[in-house]
């Protein structure tokens, strides 16, 4: 079984689900994941988030326009951290992998609508590992928002292998907004050869049960069978600590 440990630094939950009403800051953890995704038009309004690990220590408005720089200041002063937690002694020596969203192409990666890569390309900004675009969509695909989603071997179709070699002698880190399924994950994982030990990063992961806070990281895991010719794809997120 391969198995990809992450983490977040909060846990989505759909807008009006019990779950969410029974969570405390789940607005405001919704909020962040949105503008950091930046996919809605006209795009969600400014929402006020009190994250306890951002060093301004108050509510600050955050749209689409600083929500990744938002993030970003959370995780400056805890590199070293972060990078325990990935098996990294040296930060640099960690490689961050953006999850491709459905319009970026291998012709698109600098114009089309990558929100990971400015994601990822901001952590390293800070000290924060190294990046490389490994995968993109072999051709735009248009986002379901509504009935049944692409399964995972679907999803692992419309994807293909950049130029970029992969970088020897680094821990992988592949790079999402809000973890679902966790089928967008294991798909890249599965087209890189799915042999490296790798890990993942998230603004958010989903979750359908209630927790204690929205607001306080989580951890979750991905698995999938790497010997089935099918890919079934299981997400769960931890148990949040306390």
């Amino acid at each position: 079984m391969r198995t990809i440990r992450g983490i977040a630094l909060g846990t989505y939950f759909a807008a009006g689900a019990d779950a969410a009403k029974a969570t405390p800051n789940s607005s405001q953890m919704r909020g962040l994941v949105y503008a950091v995704k930046d996919n809605r038009e006209p795009p969600n309004k400014k929402q006020l988030v009190d994250h306890p690990l951002h060093p301004a220590r108050r509510p600050i408005f955050v749209d689409r326009t600083n929500a990744i720089e938002y993030v970003t200041a959370m995780l400056a002063n805890r590199v070293p951290r972060l990078a325990k937690f990935f098996g990294a002694d040296d930060p640099r020596s960690i490689t961050l992998v953006p999850v491709p969203s459905s319009e970026v192409t291998a012709t698109t990666i600098e114009t089309a609508r990558f929100r990971t890569l400015r994601l990822c390309r901001a952590l390293a900004g800070v000290g924060f590992g190294n990046v490389a675009v490994l995968a993109t969509q072999r051709e735009r695909v248009v986002p379901k928002t509504r009935g049944m989603r692409r399964s995972a071997d679907e999803i692992l179709r419309g994807l293909i292998r950049t130029a970029i070699p992969m970088p020897r002698s680094t821990t992988i880190v592949l790079v999402d907004d809000n973890v679902q399924s966790g089928k967008s994950i294991a798909t890249v994982d599965r087209i890189l050869g799915g042999a490296r030990e790798t890990c993942a990063f998230a603004v958010a992961v989903t979750d359908a049960q209630k927790c204690s806070d929205a607001l306080q990281p989580r951890r979750f895991t991905i698995e999938y069978d790497a010997e089935s010719s099918t890919l079934d794809v299981r997400c769960a997120p931890d148990p949040q600590r306390r």
